[in-house]
């Protein structure tokens, strides 16, 4: 006995245990991957969590109309005692009791009724497909959400290193015009423009510390994480993918777009539903059976319980003659929905191929300014090394030399900018595809 009640406190222990797993969890990866990140949303995501629930509740919803196609049966029993005694007659003769017990058994179907039951049966099942593709469209987007978080903390990163190194750029800058001061080499104004600059990129600094902690913030929410939570990411070498020829994007997307197939199911639905509307003009056929039994004392012989048992099997048909105006108005609105479901259809196809469209050219465009923006970094870089000897050696005023590490600021805010681009460019194509694998 004691063996028994161990293992259901076990089982019972390990259920809440899963539960809990399920609803929070209790530790994280100070070190994830982009793909790690995905895996985690998708998991653990409240908004992809309401709409698996969602899934859930339309598929029992289906599973209850295909009830109708299943006979209703129920089993009844009652037995009762009075003061005074009764009296009854059966086969085997008077019966005195003071109890009285009854039995019965019902059941009824329906035969037919005009094809609602397997239109509304229908109808659900693409109801529950809706919620799948909503599931589906709602992982493709948190998906994309969760790699333009990502690619902002990676972005914002590099940004802040590239802020920290011009900062102390700037501040060996500005040690060498203080000692060229001292020399009396240096022009009063280059004191001041090397205060300004440094001032400017002491604030530049401070806003990508800024930047970085806000895209932190931003992952830690797609992630189920606390706002303070110190997530640290992978940052790997994402290769640069060279996405299809436009034509097969756009054939892709049209065929497998989560918001296009919602679409698509909708039509269907409504379709279905201007068939269910005439269907209250067709009669409906019913079908029920009845078996009942009472006495005052239980029969203990089964052949004899039968025969003191009465039954009845009927079938009843009832038609709609006239109802009013309510079997033509929902015919007529259900016309006019159909006629919505069609429009929508159209301008999901439309938006979906001009998203398409865009985001193909933004990675035509982002793939030019990468190979744009390393060329001019490489110059730049270059540039400045070559203007900072020059003011070492007094051949370039103060200005050149801040002018050239201003070029050298902007072509790697250029760079991060590109691959950023072209990254996010990539993700929007895979989502509006729907290929959220990939």
């Amino acid at each position: 006995m004691k063996q028994w009640i161990f293992l259901i406190i076990l089982l019972i222990g390990s259920l809440v245990f899963a539960q809990e797993k399920v609803i929070a969890p209790t530790s994280y990866k100070s070190k994830m991957t982009l793909d790690q990140c995905i895996e985690h949303a998708l998991e653990y995501n409240n908004s992809i969590s309401l709409r698996r629930e969602s899934l859930i509740r339309s598929r029992l919803s289906h599973l209850n109309d295909l009830s109708e196609f299943m006979p209703n049966v129920s089993a009844r029993f009652s037995w009762s005692r009075s003061e005074q005694e009764g009296f009854s007659y059966s086969e085997s003769g008077l019966i005195i009791s003071k109890d009285h017990y009854s039995a019965g058994l019902s059941a009824n179907q329906t035969l037919f009724s005009g094809g609602r039951n397997i239109l509304a049966a229908k109808s659900s099942a693409f109801s529950r497909d809706i919620c799948s593709m909503d599931l589906w469209d709602n992982e493709a987007s948190l998906i994309f959400n969760v790699k333009n978080a990502f690619f902002s903390v990676v972005s914002a990163k590099r940004s802040s290193e590239n802020a920290e190194k011009a900062l102390e750029r700037i501040g060996d800058q500005m040690n060498l015009v203080n000692e060229r001061d001292k020399l009396g080499l240096a022009d009063p104004t280059e004191v001041t423009q090397i205060k300004v600059s440094y001032a400017q990129n002491q604030l530049a600094h401070i806003q990508a510390k800024n930047a970085l902690e806000k895209a932190i913030e931003s992952i830690a929410i797609l992630l189920a994480y606390p706002l303070d939570s110190e997530v640290e990411l992978i940052d790997e070498e994402l290769q640069m993918v060279q996405p299809k020829p436009l034509d097969q994007l756009i054939a892709i997307a049209l065929d497998y777009n989560p918001q296009i197939k919602q679409g698509e199911i909708a039509l269907k639905q409504a379709k279905l539903s201007k068939a269910s509307s005439w269907s209250y003009y067709v009669p409906g056929v019913n079908a029920s059976y009845s078996y009942n039994w009472s006495g005052s004392e239980m029969s203990e012989d089964l052949p004899q319980f039968d025969d003191e048992a009465t039954w009845n099997f009927g079938v009843s048909a009832n038609w709609t003659i006239f109802s009013g105006t309510s079997r033509i108005t929902n015919i007529k609105t259900s016309n006019s929905l159909l006629r919505d479901s069609e429009t929508n259809l159209a301008i999901a196809k439309r938006s979906v191929e001009a998203s398409v469209r865009d985001a193909y050219r933004q990675t035509q465009e982002a793939s030019a300014r990468i190979t744009l923006a390393g060329a001019r970094l490489d110059d730049t870089s270059l540039n400045q090394e070559l203007f900072n000897e020059k003011y070492k050696l007094g051949d370039c005023t103060l200005l050149e030399l801040l002018q050239a590490e201003l070029s050298l600021q902007e072509a790697e805010t250029e760079a991060i900018s590109a691959k950023y681009d072209y990254n996010m460019a990539v993700a929007e194509l895979v989502r509006l595809t729907g290929d959220i694998e990939n």
